[in-house]
């Protein structure tokens, strides 16, 4: 007999809770339990196992990130809010990035996502070809991003000692004859802030999206690239 109170949206909605509050990671069928006061085995009848509950919370969490794109803007404004929007939603939950990077797709959320950021791609001209490259380049980039960030926030809540401060602070030690580049530009490149690091490797990414698009559009078959490319 069910649990009095629990349903799917119960359960679902506290695992949802505890992977934003202790990292994707942290859910477990055993923790879910505790969280809803009830055993392990009332919580098998509504989520199979692990695996399932890992990707429902996953396709759950994805409902979550709604990027404003304006149908009216051009293509690589509306994939840097895209972007931006899949970083935002992404980091309530750390670790949910490392963990759809490495089992993929979690289920409907996924196809909207993708649709979201080419819609606006195949309508300025990309081929099929280039919107496809343009979206996986955006994806990794945000997707490996993340998971770096989350790291990052984990060594910090568990006082692991930094080794970008550790690296900094040798270089007042360093042999600048032997490594020039390295110690010109070692300080500012470890007190780099996430937020300036995820924004220039997105703009070196749009870039080169739309560099591929314009090479593609300008062969001799498609002729030149379409205003809409510029």
């Amino acid at each position: 007999m069910p649990a009095v109170g629990l349903d799917r949206e119960s359960v679902v909605g506290a695992a949802l809770d505890i992977a934003a509050e202790g990292g994707f990671a942290a859910m477990s069928m055993r923790v879910l339990a505790e969280r809803l006061s009830v055993t392990p085995m009332a919580i098998y009848r509504y989520v199979e196992n692990r695996e399932s509950l890992n990707r429902i919370v996953a396709d759950e969490a994805g409902k979550l990130i709604r990027p404003r794109l304006d149908p009216a803007a051009p293509w690589h404004r509306n994939a840097r809010e895209w972007a931006r929007a899949q970083r935002s939603g992404l980091r309530r939950f750390p670790g949910l990035a490392a963990w759809l990077t490495a089992n993929g797709p979690a289920g409907e959320q996924a196809y909207r996502l993708l649709d979201d950021l080419a819609r606006s791609m195949l309508k300025a001209g990309f081929d099929d070809e280039a919107t496809a490259r343009a979206c996986a380049m955006i994806m990794s980039w945000v997707f490996s991003r993340v998971s770096v960030e989350d790291a990052a926030d984990a060594r910090a809540r568990q006082a692991v000692p930094s080794r970008a401060r550790a690296f900094v602070s040798g270089l007042s030690s360093l042999d600048t004859a032997r490594y020039p580049a390295a110690s010109r530009i070692g300080s500012r490149f470890f007190t780099l802030s996430m937020d300036t690091i995820f924004e220039s490797g997105l703009d070196a990414v749009l870039a080169g999206c739309l560099r591929r698009a314009e090479e593609a559009a300008e062969t001799p078959e498609n002729g030149s690239a379409p205003a809409e490319h510029r």
